[in-house]
């Protein structure tokens, strides 16, 4: 992402970084969020939230 775009998204948020927090912001960014971004699984539907998809008789015992 480009500084520009990180400057906007932190301006939506509200943050006022001097220029040494906004420089760790897009170093942080570029290295750590970024990354953790591209490891997020996309083909989920919007309804597959863990509420919806848990099953608790999957972990009850067998009857015999």
């Amino acid at each position: 992402m480009k500084p520009e775009e990180i400057a906007a998204l932190a301006k939506h948020a509200g943050l006022d970084l001097s220029a040494s927090q906004f420089e760790e912001l897009v170093t942080t960014f570029g290295a750590v969020i970024e990354p953790m971004l591209q490891r997020l699984r996309r083909n989920r539907c919007r309804f597959d939230e863990p509420a919806h998809v848990f099953d608790p008789r999957k972990f009850m015992p067998v009857d015999v």
